[in-house]
């Protein structure tokens, strides 16, 4: 979430005080308007909170909308219960379980797969209320009875009265920013933030991401279900047309017309697109022709939205992050016993893909406390190994074995969490945040659980003690705060496994870091690795030979997805096969 600048919060503090002071000053269709905008601005943040900030494009979201304006009208019809008590706790609980629902199946897929699956299951909600005569078909259901508020059986307000239910309206949003604001500050915040820049980097520190998913997910389908129960009783009915997915679209051009991932921006897009319908409906029949104009125009010119251009113009440095409090300085401890035997193993390791053989029958030890060095031409099926090693593929046969338990087929966030940290071929970061962010993500990942929604991220010390330690052994230290987008390549390699190291891993799995370095980067990081390999296990996949033969202790080649040879560094180099396939006769010599 973008820090906001000085301009930007006192323009939303004057903001709220003139929302506040809207039934003083207006009459009763303006207040009526506004109340609309505020609830639309309530179902646009939750819906905010899936797409700016867990990275969801969710195409269904006013299904869960619908659900909670049905919900208080069949409560107040059949169950009689007139209580905010009971309708608004009933409602959510009917809405967090439907988002439940819907959102374990759906965040089984991704990308356009995500969208027609929540469209899917919005429609389905969509036609059984229309289809439903007990339910009023498709002409819906009037609510005729507004919820009251009552305290030990007095009555302190009824919803009936539109200047009560405006402040009623106007403090479900400010306490919905509040919540959003609290929430995506704290380590669960950070996580789906996270996520949403780079999951599969999320997933290989060792976050549950499918979970982290289905919370956001059932948040944003409660607090649409609270936008909708507003919305119910504001109009005194509900109708199936509140689920289609012509709402959902609309909602949807709302958050990106005011800005995603900003908080605010929902709010400023709710304003904006309602105006406008009530500006341009009055101006030309055709007017839905001239409003989709204007939201292309926003996407094209505008691409991060009207909050998007006021943060742009009110942009400031970013402050430091909070430094951290009695820094660990101690080298990590690694058991002496930990370093007898192998650490991983696989026996008989298989992978193929569609009849290709990518790696076969693969019998290996790593030894801990050693660096194991894995070569081969391209296309030996290295890359491949250390996948089925992490956990981003699952072995067609074969087993893997780390400190003897079996691992095989466990997902790359459980073999995280149980000691293994891989870097990637391709320098894998968060761009957008800075090198202490990205480490105190990984550092975070080592919690007994992240699914912590209050507390700040920033107010975990020992969190932030690992992060910086973490930068401080990769010599990344002064730039802490620098963007990982500003750091040149051989920086961005040392930050990801400084990454890795804020994991406190015992092996690291290292997939060609030294790949398009110069010389001086090269030593820089080879340098590093021989610090690191003082107090951890490594596996290392690379090109450089004089870098290999400098820093392992043992030795396997890879060709055709066989391995050719694997044993001490010298007895490899010598060996003949190894000389034919790979070295040569010249490199061998020398």
């Amino acid at each position: 979430m973008p820090s906001l600048s000085r301009p930007i919060l006192i323009s939303l503090v004057i903001a709220t005080i003139a929302l506040a002071a809207v039934p003083f000053v207006s009459d009763r269709f303006h207040v009526q308007l506004i109340t609309q905008i505020l609830v639309l601005a309530t179902f646009a943040m939750s819906l905010d909170l899936l797409v700016g900030f867990t990275g969801l494009v969710s195409f269904g979201h006013a299904a869960f909308y619908g659900l909670g304006g049905y919900s208080l009208a069949i409560l107040t019809r059949d169950a009689g219960f007139i209580s905010i008590w009971q309708t608004l706790s009933i409602t959510l609980i009917v809405c967090g379980l439907a988002a439940a629902t819907v959102g374990w199946l759906s965040i089984r897929t991704s990308g356009v797969y995500f969208i027609m699956i929540t469209l899917a299951f919005a429609q389905m909600i969509y036609y059984f209320f229309n289809d439903a005569r007990s339910f009023g078909g498709s002409d819906g259901l009037y609510i005729n009875t507004k919820p009251q508020f009552a305290v030990g059986g007095v009555m302190l307000f009824n919803l009936q009265n539109r200047t009560t239910l405006y402040y009623v309206v106007f403090t479900v949003l400010v306490a919905t920013a509040v919540f959003l604001w609290v929430l995506l500050r704290s380590p669960f915040g950070q996580v789906i933030t996270a996520m949403r820049f780079n999951e599969g980097r999320t997933r290989a520190l060792g976050f549950p991401i499918d979970r982290y998913k289905l919370v956001s997910f059932c948040i944003a389908g409660m607090l649409a279900g609270l936008a909708g129960y507003l919305g119910a009783v504001q109009f005194g009915y509900v109708n199936p047309a509140h689920m289609a997915w012509r709402e959902s679209g609309r909602v949807l051009m709302v958050v990106i017309l005011g800005g995603t991932g900003t908080l605010f921006g929902p709010v400023l897009g709710a304003f904006v697109f309602v105006l406008l319908e009530d500006l341009l409906s009055g101006l030309t029949e055709h007017w839905l022709l001239i409003m989709g104009a204007i939201v292309v125009a926003v996407v094209l010119l505008l691409p991060n939205g009207i909050a998007g251009l006021l943060l742009h113009m009110t942009r400031k440095r970013p402050r430091s992050e909070s430094q951290p409090g009695n820094l660990i300085s101690k080298p990590r401890i690694v058991d002496v016993a930990a370093r007898e035997g192998p650490i991983l193993e696989t026996e008989n390791l298989t992978k193929e893909f569609s009849g290709l053989v990518a790696v076969n029958l693969a019998s290996l030890q790593f030894m801990a406390g050693k660096v194991h060095a894995v070569i081969g031409p391209n296309g030996a099926g290295k890359t491949t190994l250390i996948n089925l090693l992490s956990g981003e593929l699952s072995p067609t046969d074969g087993c893997i074995r780390y400190k003897g338990r079996d691992i095989t087929g466990e997902p790359p966030d459980s073999i995280s969490r149980m000691g293994i940290g891989r870097s990637f071929q391709i320098t894998n970061l968060y761009s957008s945040l800075n090198c202490f962010q990205n480490c105190r993500i990984a550092a975070q990942s080592r919690l007994s659980s992240s699914m912590r929604f209050f507390r700040p991220a920033s107010h975990l010390v020992e969190v932030a003690n690992h992060a910086h330690r973490a930068l401080d052994r990769c010599g990344l230290g002064p730039r802490s705060h620098d963007l990982a987008s500003a750091l040149s390549h051989g920086d961005r390699r040392k930050l990801e496994i400084a990454m890795v190291l804020a994991t406190e891993p015992d092996l690291l799995l290292l997939d060609e870091p030294l790949a398009g370095m110069g010389a001086q980067e090269s030593r820089e990081i080879l340098n590093l690795l021989k610090v690191v390999a003082r107090d951890h296990t490594l596996m290392l996949i690379e090109h450089d030979m004089d870098a290999v033969f400098k820093i392992a202790d043992t030795l396997t080649v890879m060709v055709n997805g066989q391995v050719i040879a694997t044993g001490p560094v010298d007895q490899v180099r010598s060996d003949r096969a190894v000389q034919d396939a790979y070295l040569g006769h010249r490199d061998a010599a020398e």
